[in-house]
């Protein structure tokens, strides 16, 4: 039986691409790593400290476009779900802000990263509406660019 990269192999993976091909990451995070930095609804909207916050796994920045990745082993419809949520609305751009004071951007993008199978990347195709971009690692730690919408990453392969 073929053994499923892990979540920490899948961001270390697109950590590495990113920063060969000159993204600076803004910060990251690793299951159970506490090395993230939690983005929190915006303050009228929180009902507790932390409900309905979220730590993204990589946040990186090249030429003006910052990019926030969900990176997963498998497929989970909640990260894309969220993800939508995050581009249709502006519920955490407070946090957002604070997050990236002292860059420059003009653009913001959302997607995933995630371990390369048929059932994960078929799965993916059917909710493609909700992110921006896709990437699938495989084993051997190849990357593809598998959805792009804006063509934030044309330039990077």
């Amino acid at each position: 039986m073929e053994r499923r990269l892990t979540e920490e192999q899948v961001t270390k993976a697109i950590l590495f691409w990113l920063e060969i091909n000159g993204w600076e990451i803004i910060s990251f995070d690793f299951p159970q790593s506490g090395t993230g930095v939690t983005v929190h609804p915006n303050e009228e909207l929180r009902t507790t400290k932390n409900k309905g916050s979220f730590i993204p796994d990589i946040v990186a920045i090249k030429d003006k476009t910052v990019v926030f990745f969900e990176n997963k082993d498998r497929f989970v419809l909640d990260d894309f779900i969220k993800i939508q949520a995050l581009k249709e609305n502006n519920d955490y751009s407070t946090s957002i802000k604070k997050l990236l004071i002292g860059f420059e951007y003009s653009k913001i993008f959302y997607g995933v990263a995630l371990a390369q199978n048929d059932n994960i990347k078929q799965k993916t195709q059917e909710n493609l509406d909700k992110i921006d971009f896709a990437f699938f690692i495989t084993q051997d730690r190849n990357i593809s660019i598998f959805f792009d919408s804006e063509k934030i990453f044309e330039n990077s392969q």
